[in-house]
């Protein structure tokens, strides 16, 4: 079809003029509509996946399926199927399923996953001072937890030694012994301490942080050192007993020097555990094995290097590095841990923060007194399913977002209603004033959030591109089902006089009526004389004859076609017979005998209804993309094709 299109091999000096200055430059114009670059390249990619090599051969069979297909949607634009309320409908709903998990995926998840990619580069060395709190505390249990850390705080900011005061109130006994020293980590921390981990990844070195919430209480932190990251490692050991240190010595010169290190673990190693697999430990991170063992393992410069014999509480070890392993590719952490992040609590942080940075950026404006007015009004009967809000609730605005989203009682009282599951989880004691708060902050948040949706399309191009996907698949759909495929099935005239011009084309093949014998018998002899009979009498005196006492032989009748696998080393005609041919098994014998041969002939309509319809459908659509073609003039931009083939 290109070939037919309108070439544009020069331009004049305003259309030169504004390709030069554009960032996303006109590839071609169908009717009234513009394909821009970016669009073609989103779906060119899109659908062509690893074979997108922007080649010529490539670029312009695409080009060519894309024009046919904006055609299609031009014509539908041009009846104003896009006006269709019903299909407003339905693409609304779409982008509404898709804004609210797109928006929680690029500002939530993405981000998370891009925060702490980043942070796994580095492990962090840090001390801390705690103060615990119940799993269940109360509000007054948390404030004296962290009324005595700001009691610390205000001792250190004074003077007192960081490490004195973790050894004198910190509440974690163990690293309070140590100076509150917990030595490095690395990111993630586990669900719960995501602040934690914040803080030792952005606090200045030796500075001592704000008083920090984790789920089991507060901290005062100290950040001592940061260092690249160590990794993920894998080695092999020997384990020596302690007592011993001559022969570990000894087993770590033999190693060092070229001995077999596997024939040295099944010789000496006394760890049960790891001396039938060579001594090899699954790969590990810090904190792992004891922190000599650590350090002995990642100071080996390279694989295959043999450490001395080091010590540790289980006894000496002879160390061989097997492995160490480069950080991830960004694709394959997504792929690992996209599913861990949106399940930490991280997670809700993050939204938290989020839905936070959108009131403040769409300057919420708040009216508590009309809130405090709607509370008056409530009874205990707000916490059954029966409740519903007042005829004459108030219409007044609640909040207002970006200046101009007014949000009024009655739209908080409508969601009161809907959530009837929330209202009901409550307990009738509980103050209406505290219910209503909590159910306004998730309404608020639930506003602000779909506030934010709205502007999706013009922060990200890709959602853009998947709401004009979605809307042109949708007008695609509506358009091709008015002028093919309802056609093809209500226009019986044209359907019948299709069919009467493509006759020849619908044929019941050749055929032949066959009866398949089966002879239940090993005897090969008998086998043979029911064969020679067959092939000059007819079935049914074949079973007389041969079924008196037994079923010796059965007959089943069917029909194969010409040229069919079931069909070949059968002569095509009257009465003739397949060879004999023995079972797998050798249990029994069969053969085929052909009763009559069934000519081929010209299909009926209503025989051949579905081939024929499709055929049908195939030739309106290739008839009214021509008078597309006619109709509508395609213009493609040859020096914007050309620097999009590579």
């Amino acid at each position: 079809m290109l070939d037919k299109l309108f070439f544009v091999f020069g331009f004049c000096f305003f259309v030169i003029t504004s390709f030069g200055q554009s960032k996303d430059p006109v590839l071609m114009k169908i009717g009234k509509s513009d394909v821009t670059v970016s669009e073609f390249k989103y779906i060119y990619e899109k659908n062509n996946g690893a074979n997108a090599d922007y080649s010529r051969n490539s670029v312009m069979e695409y080009l060519d399926l894309y024009t046919k297909f904006k055609l299609k949607v031009e014509k539908a634009r041009a009846l104003q199927m896009d006006t269709i309320a019903s299909l407003r409908t339905e693409l609304e709903g779409y982008r509404k399923q898709l804004a609210g998990s797109y928006l929680i995926d690029k500002e939530v998840t993405e981000a998370l996953l891009k925060e702490l990619y980043g942070r796994m580069d580095y492990d962090v060395e840090f001390s801390h001072i705690f103060a615990g709190f119940p799993e269940n505390a109360t509000a007054a249990q948390k404030e004296e937890a962290k009324a005595k850390l700001r009691e610390i705080k205000a001792k250190l900011v004074s003077g007192y030694e960081f490490s004195a005061a973790a050894a004198a109130y910190s509440e974690d006994r163990k690293s309070g012994l140590q100076g509150g020293k917990m030595g490095f980590v690395t990111a993630k921390l586990p669900s719960g301490f995501y602040e934690l981990e914040t803080a030792i990844y952005t606090a200045p070195i030796g500075e001592v942080t704000d008083i920090i919430e984790s789920k089991l209480g507060y901290h005062l932190v100290k950040v001592t050192q940061r260092r690249p990251a160590r990794g993920i490692i894998e080695v092999a050991h020997i384990l020596i007993d302690s007592d011993n240190k001559a022969l570990a010595d000894s087993v770590a010169n033999l190693a060092k020097n070229g001995a077999d290190f596997e024939s040295l673990v099944s010789q000496f190693s006394i760890d049960k555990a790891t001396v039938k697999n060579g001594g090899k430990l699954p790969p590990f991170g810090i904190n792992t094995y004891s922190l000599t063992f650590e350090v002995g393992s990642y100071t080996l410069h390279k694989d295959g290097d043999v450490s001395n014999a080091m010590l540790t509480e289980s006894g000496w070890h002879i160390i061989k590095r097997i492995k160490r392993y480069p950080k991830d590719s960004y694709d394959l952490f997504v792929r690992k841990m996209k599913s861990q992040i949106n399940k930490d609590s991280r997670f809700n942080v993050a939204k938290d923060k989020l839905i936070e940075d959108i009131k403040k950026s769409a300057g919420i404006q708040e009216d508590r007194g009309e809130l405090a007015n709607f509370i008056k009004g409530l009874d205990e009967e707000f916490y059954s399913y029966k409740w519903a809000p007042s005829a004459d609730v108030s219409k007044k605005p609640l909040f207002t977002l970006g200046g101009s989203q007014v949000v009024t009682v009655k739209d908080f009282a409508d969601y009161c209603k809907k959530n009837t599951r929330t209202r009901l989880k409550y307990d009738k004691s509980s103050p209406l004033k505290n219910t209503v708060e909590e159910l306004y902050q998730s309404f608020i948040n639930d506003t602000a959030l779909a506030y934010e949706e709205q502007s999706l399309d013009k922060k990200y191009p890709e959602f853009r591109s998947l709401m004009r996907e979605y809307e042109e698949g949708i007008l695609l759909f509506e358009v091709t089902k008015v002028n093919v495929w309802d056609k093809a099935n209500q226009d019986t005239t044209g359907l019948v006089q299709f069919f009467e011009h493509q006759a020849n084309t619908y044929y019941t093949p050749e055929k032949a009526d066959i009866s398949t014998f089966t002879i239940h018998s090993k005897d090969k002899k008998l086998a043979d004389k029911i064969y020679k009979y067959a092939v000059k009498n007819d079935s049914e005196s074949l079973i007389k004859k041969f079924n008196k006492k037994e079923e010796v032989v059965t007959l089943t009748k069917g029909e194969i076609e010409k040229g069919s696998p079931e069909s070949m080393g059968l002569s095509w005609t009257k009465n003739a017979v397949s060879s004999l041919k023995s079972s797998s098994d050798a249990n029994s014998y069969s053969f085929v005998k052909v009763n009559t041969v069934i000519p081929a002939r010209p299909k009926t309509l209503n025989e051949a209804r579905g081939y024929v319809v499709a055929d049908y459908q195939n030739y309106l659509d290739k008839a009214w993309l021509k008078s597309l073609e006619s109709e509508y003039n395609v213009v493609i931009y040859k020096d914007v094709l050309n620097s999009l083939i590579k």
